[in-house]
């Protein structure tokens, strides 16, 4: 296989497969376990984390790389595998060498070139042993108990992420490198493809790269106190960075470059968008606030030293963290009526009829749509002092409305929309397979946001494992009709 050509087939491969294990699986199991009388013990809390990690990491991380790593580069006009060569290509040293051009010093940066590439199923194998490995080792630790081998293998699948996270880094590194120069030269203007949503891809990889960090502090902490269940200000922490950090801005970025092609829509106004990025950017930062804090709080017990509780400081972190909550999720809102506002328009892309080879894609985009107008409305509401004093908003609702809504419904579409074009491929090869995904994605979504409203009724557990079980079957019927397309 051609990693520089197909990586997102193996990608989104691992991705369907941790989704239809420890992802969605292990969720189905745990409403399902509930639901039949068995007792939570301290396993519950552990796989209730392995599960929530592998569909953040596994299920959205490893689909969001697949798809990025060989889209976003693209937007630059390179890719992971050339991007060193045209560095070595364009250096005054080289063109120097009238002599020698198309002899071995060019063949050598070629070869330099795809070892770039080659360092890939480093990243991918690594990546996939981390997350493969959590999803065993936390759960048998919250049944048998925290062994040392248990513990220390349980670090080890935090290692291995963050060097696969490392490894990828090193990859990017050459073709931030050369778009700096694009820069430079002047290729790279406010009109180049890339420039609208720069902002929005530094942060999901910055976000990214911070979650796999504080992932492994995070491990650290729990196997220095022999325990099996990360702490919530390390959990929270990397959930809302991978959720906010790194899932919405590439589903942002995904949707500004492709959705007006895909739906026959007017190109929204570009100049929005970096503005549009640094209010979202405070409020995420805002938002974690106070999860860094209690962080730096472990970093100076360490030193023998501890902060200091300041009632004061508490009560400013928390209303500076709902001041994020609002502008998070303000920023959210207005992407989707900038991206809406199109509708309000002639369409000006008539002349690009959409073929149905991939079926109603276009049902899962617009559901997606709705369900994060849901989710971010939840969300807002939930912090707004009199308002939660009518009613109670739980904080799962709006995360699972994002997630299991929003999230998996736009991977989906973008699966069943873009995924066969880069394997190059016309169409699906069941496009009937589509509405299956919108009839089960939109049932395993609302049963799983609405039984929180009741969650201490029993029939609340119920409606949670039908949720599971339609979501893994939405995600089988992806990965059928994605394979029988790849082949």
């Amino acid at each position: 296989m051609s990693w520089s050509r197909h990586l997102h087939v193996l990608f989104i491969s691992a991705a369907l497969l941790v989704a239809l294990t420890a992802g969605f699986g292990y969720g189905a199991f745990l409403a399902t376990a509930l639901a039949f009388g068995m007792t939570p013990g301290a396993w519950y809390g552990a796989l209730v984390q392995a599960h929530g990690h592998a569909q953040l990491f596994g299920w959205v991380g490893l689909f969001v790389l697949g798809m990025g790593l060989y889209f976003l580069p693209r937007l630059r006009g390179t890719n992971l595998r050339d991007a060193i060569a045209m560095n070595l290509a364009d250096s005054p040293t080289l063109d120097n060498q009238e002599n020698l051009k198309g002899n071995w010093i060019r063949t050598a940066i070629v070869i330099a070139s795809r070892k770039g590439i080659a360092r890939l199923p480093y990243a991918f194998g690594l990546l996939v042993a981390g997350i493969v490995l959590r999803s065993v080792v936390q759960p048998l630790a919250g049944i048998v108990g925290t062994s040392e081998i248990l513990r220390a293998l349980f670090l080890l699948s935090a290692i291995l992420e963050m060097g696969g996270m490392v490894v990828i880094i090193s990859m990017l590194a050459p073709t931030r490198a050369h778009a700096s120069k694009q820069r430079s030269e002047g290729a790279f203007t406010q009109d180049a493809a890339a420039y609208s949503v720069e902002p929005l891809t530094q942060l999901a990889l910055i976000s990214l790269a911070l979650a796999f960090l504080f992932n492994l502090f995070g491990v650290w902490n729990v196997v220095s106190q022999v325990k099996h269940v990360l702490a919530p200000r390390y959990d929270q922490l990397v959930i809302n960075l991978i959720l906010y950090g790194v899932a919405l801005p590439m589903t942002f970025v995904f949707s500004i470059r492709n959705l007006p092609l895909f739906l026959r829509l007017a190109v929204p106004p570009r100049g929005i968008w970096r503005t549009l990025t640094n209010f979202y950017l405070l409020g995420l930062g805002l938002r974690v606030l106070p999860y860094f804090i209690g962080i730096a709080d472990d970093a100076l017990v360490l030193t023998g030293r501890v902060l200091r509780a300041n009632f004061l400081y508490v009560l400013l972190f928390d209303a500076l963290a709902l001041v994020g909550v609002i502008l998070l999720n303000a920023c959210i809102l207005i992407f989707v009526l900038a991206m809406a506002l199109p509708h309000l328009r002639k369409p000006s892309r008539a002349n690009f009829p959409e073929s149905g080879g991939y079926g109603r894609f276009e049902l899962l985009i617009y559901a997606a749509f709705v369900w994060l107008v849901v989710g971010a409305s939840l969300d807002v509401l939930r912090v707004l002092p009199y308002v939660n004093e009518m009613i109670s908003i739980p904080q799962d609702a709006a995360r699972h409305a994002l997630f299991v809504g929003f999230l998996t419904l736009l991977i989906f579409g973008m699966a069943v929309r873009m995924t066969p074009g880069f394997s190059g491929k016309r169409a699906l090869a069941d496009p009937a397979l589509v509405t299956w995904l919108f009839v089960l994605g939109n049932t395993a979504a609302l049963l799983r946001v609405a039984p929180t409203f009741f969650s201490q009724s029993e029939f609340a557990l119920l409606l949670w494992g039908l949720s599971g079980f339609s979501g893994w079957c939405a995600v089988l019927v992806l990965a059928i009709g994605l394979w029988r397309t790849f082949r």
